[in-house]
């Protein structure tokens, strides 16, 4: 086998630099800047830059390849790259980078908007489904070829610094390898990617070629892979029939997982549906789109018992949006069979870019709900309270209020209070590390406990929540080993014993079982009983913190030796068909086994 010369690897790059100029600047802006702000005193802009212009990527290749297929001259591609340009750094102005959670979740979704764009953009207004395939089939080989090579080139020249660091004693800085990484994923990456983009991309329909290994990864790997994912779905399906239980809110990741899968299955084996000895793709398809609309409905019900007692935030917001994109689809394929594959990224990316900014926009619907919501909590909070109880409704009115806080919701946040902000507090433009103090200013100056407690689980009659007071001392006598414990099933290493830790989410009970201590069973419906009966009505449905340790320690009712359970807090619900703990953490204490 023949290497390609140097010269020829060369010419190739200059055809790749001469065909995509735009990109590739992009790339080494990105690149640049990203070196830039890991030098040490280096302003943040620098950061907020790379990421800005690494956007640059998608939208100048997807420009280009537009251009290209409907023959633009230089000068008027150069004219809509400028514009395009200009709209970034439009965006590099309004967004403040990725700091917080929202302004994180824009930038992303505005990245996976600009990549569906490559999908679709450039062959927009040419109706050869053959060739919308064959184009993205390309697309998606490159960018595999790419990775691979980008890797390989990355950790081989990691290991060249690395020699040279420890064996010729030449120091590397630790910074050199990321600066590395930037200039290989950013510059490199996208070279390799763009020299494996066809030429002619608008008579692709008349290829023909189809590689085996797609089909063989698509029908051996990919579709079993989805067929088990549509049977736990459809199992779990069947048991909320049978319990009436609400979805759970993890559904969301298996329906995701089915969906990505499924349809990119579908999408990989696409041309062949009509070949001979091909049946199964005909089925795949049919019962795929089937079998995810009962999942999206799934998934909206979980969403739906999120948003309704805690109101929208950008994740819901698009979460929902999103599973009603998902079952349109799925309806769309269901009754359509025939129907054009370039409809998934095309939609896909207009609801993306619809819902970035305006009254559509995911933090516009967030702030709306969430300022609605804490104006209602007011109201409900505003009643004689009881001393040390934090109700229901003050904890909900903190997490809305959190949550507008760190938004920088100023005038919603007025309006909420009926009309200014009260104890004349000032929101400043850097809210960071400070929404907690600002809150608790805000609510103290209406007379109203500041609590919103577990971080955008704000609590809705029903719940219930416990805490205890973690910097009150307490007698430890009579335990040699302390280890840290969570409601979910894991294993600890107590000195020379491993123990299986389980957690009975219907005998609401925690068993500890292995090692010299024989089996440890700890029930915690009893001491809840017990916090409940010790509190007013309100605290009953609330949230009680600062609780004494000894209120919150559960003893072990077997296994041999000491041992108890000491609760950190508690959170859970009252509902159908019984109380359930939903998480809790705390601590188990051990004492010396008996011989």
């Amino acid at each position: 086998m023949r290497f390609p010369s140097l010269s020829t690897l060369a010419a190739r790059a200059r055809e790749v630099l001469v065909r995509f100029p735009f990109p590739i600047l992009a790339g080494v802006v990105a690149a640049g800047c990203a070196i830039v702000a890991t030098t040490h005193g280096a302003d943040e802009a620098w950061a907020r830059a790379a990421l800005v212009a690494a956007l640059g990527l998608p939208l100048f290749f997807a420009l280009t390849l537009f251009a290209e297929v409907h023959r633009w001259s230089f000068a008027k591609v150069a004219l809509t790259v400028a514009v395009a340009a200009a709209l970034l750094v439009a965006f590099f102005l309004v967004w403040p980078g990725p700091d917080h959670k929202h302004d994180a979740i824009r930038y992303f979704q505005l990245s996976a908007a600009l990549h569906l764009l490559v999908a679709f953009l450039p062959l927009v207004g040419v109706r050869d489904e053959a060739a919308f395939w064959q184009y993205n089939r390309h697309l998606f080989l490159s960018f595999l070829r790419a990775a691979i090579f980008s890797a390989v080139l990355f950790v081989g020249l990691s290991v060249a610094l690395g020699a040279l660091d420890k064996l010729f004693g030449l120091d590397v800085p630790d910074d050199a390898y990321l600066r590395l990484w930037f200039v290989i994923a950013l510059v490199g990456n996208t070279w390799i990617f763009l020299d494996g983009v066809p030429a002619d991309i608008a008579s692709l329909g008349a290829e023909r070629d189809y590689p085996r290994a797609l089909k063989v990864f698509t029908q051996y790997i990919l579709t079993p892979l989805v067929a088990v994912y549509l049977l736990i779905l459809l199992a779990y399906l069947v048991k909320i029939i049978i319990t009436s239980e609400w979805p759970s809110g993890w559904i969301g990741y298996l329906v995701s997982s089915v969906s990505v899968a499924g349809i990119l299955g579908f999408l990989l084996v696409h041309p062949l549906r009509d070949e001979t000895g091909e049946g199964w793709i005909r089925t795949y398809r049919r019962w795929l789109f089937m079998a995810l609309i009962p999942a999206a409905v799934m998934l909206l019900v979980a969403f739906f018992k999120r948003i309704m007692p805690y109101g929208l935030t950008e994740l819901r917001y698009l979460g929902l949006l999103l599973g009603l994109w998902l079952l349109a689809i799925s309806i769309l394929f269901t009754v359509r069979r025939d129907h054009g594959i370039r409809t998934i990224p095309l939609s896909l990316a207009v609801l993306l870019l619809v819902t970035l900014y305006g009254p559509l926009g995911a933090t516009h619907r967030a702030v709306a709900s969430q300022a609605s919501r804490l104006k209602q909590e007011l109201a409900a909070a505003r009643t004689p309270p009881s001393p040390g109880v934090v109700t229901s409704a003050e904890i909900q009115a903190s997490a809305a209020l959190a949550f507008l806080i760190e938004h920088g919701a100023r005038t919603p946040i007025a309006r909420a209070f009926g009309g200014a902000i009260p104890g004349g507090v000032v929101l400043p433009d850097t809210l960071r590390y400070r929404s907690d103090s600002l809150g608790r200013a805000i609510m103290a100056a209406v007379s109203l406990d500041y609590s919103p407690w577990g971080g955008g689980g704000p609590q809705s009659p029903g719940f219930f929540n416990y805490r205890a007071n973690e910097g009150a001392a307490m007698n430890v006598s009579g335990f040699a080993w302390m280890v840290p414990i969570a409601s979910r099933d894991s294993v600890a290493v107590v000195g020379a014993d491993t123990l299986r830790v389980a957690y009975d989410t219907t005998r609401l009970e925690l068993t500890v079982r292995g090692g010299s201590w024989g089996t440890l069973e700890f029930p915690l419906a009893p001491t809840l009983n017990a916090l409940d009966s010790s509190g007013t009505a309100e605290a009953m449905r609330g949230l009680r913190e600062g609780l004494p340790p000894e209120q919150m320690l559960v003893r072990s009712s077997g296994g041999n030796g000491a041992a108890a359970l000491q609760l950190l807090w508690v959170h859970g619900e009252d509902g159908n068909p019984g109380r359930r703990v939903e998480s809790f953490s705390g601590r188990l204490l051990l004492g010396e086994p008996r011989d």
